[in-house]
């Protein structure tokens, strides 16, 4: 009885340690603005795959597409307006960008139903700080994404130095100067967690390849 007790609670823990590495999977709606441009992406997450639509702004309409694989590294943009799809290659690793003071924030909020943390981001050189409201969950695909994307916009870069970063997620950011300047903004619209079709990150039927 205590062998057969054993072995269902090991099977137990086995199928709960499957389920966690699997993380995340649905979709991740947000907006990002420069003060001047206003984007929208949608981040699909299955296993190791992600997809990247950009849309136009109010509407569901692609304007572009990134597949990703967080395994093997690969990239590949798709054009939809002329079927057409190209590897993307990997950007060289970004070189310091000076030295950054990190503060953890006492403050806590709600967003989307989930309990954020405040976290502020300064780099006095760069007359820079980015605040993030970010919440803890099942996000490991996040910060190993943006290290293969490898963005050299302030939202990406300085994200990196958030403390104990692996399953953190930011749901809110504005990115200022010094003295409190607005520059730009993040936030997260909506989050779906949902099965994903496999098929949502193959390239599509029909899609030539070209060359850069």
């Amino acid at each position: 009885m205590r062998v057969n007790t054993l072995i269902a609670i090991v099977g137990m823990l086995f199928t709960s340690a499957g389920v966690f590495a699997q993380g995340f999977e649905g979709s991740i709606y947000f907006t990002k603005s420069n003060m001047m441009d206003v984007t929208e992406y949608a981040y699909h997450v299955k296993g190791n795959k992600v997809r990247i639509d950009e849309m136009v702004e109010g509407s569901d309409k692609l304007v572009a597409t990134l597949l990703v694989d967080l395994e093997t590294e690969e990239m590949i943009a798709l054009s939809h307006e002329r079927n057409l799809y190209m590897n993307r290659p990997k950007k060289d690793a970004l070189e310091g960008a000076g030295d950054f003071e990190v503060n953890e924030g006492q403050l806590k909020r709600s967003i989307h139903g989930m309990n954020c943390s405040q976290v502020r981001i300064k780099n006095k050189e760069a007359d820079r700080e980015v605040m993030y409201w970010v919440t803890d969950g099942n996000y490991a695909f996040f910060p190993k994404l943006l290290k293969i994307l490898n963005r050299k916009d302030n939202f990406s870069t300085y994200y990196m130095n958030v403390p104990n970063i692996g399953s953190k997620l930011p749901l809110m950011a504005q990115e200022n100067t010094l003295l409190r300047e607005k520059k730009g903004f993040l936030q997260v619209d909506k989050i779906e967690k949902k099965k994903l079709d496999g098929a949502l990150f193959a390239i599509p039927a029909g899609y030539e390849k070209v060359e850069r």
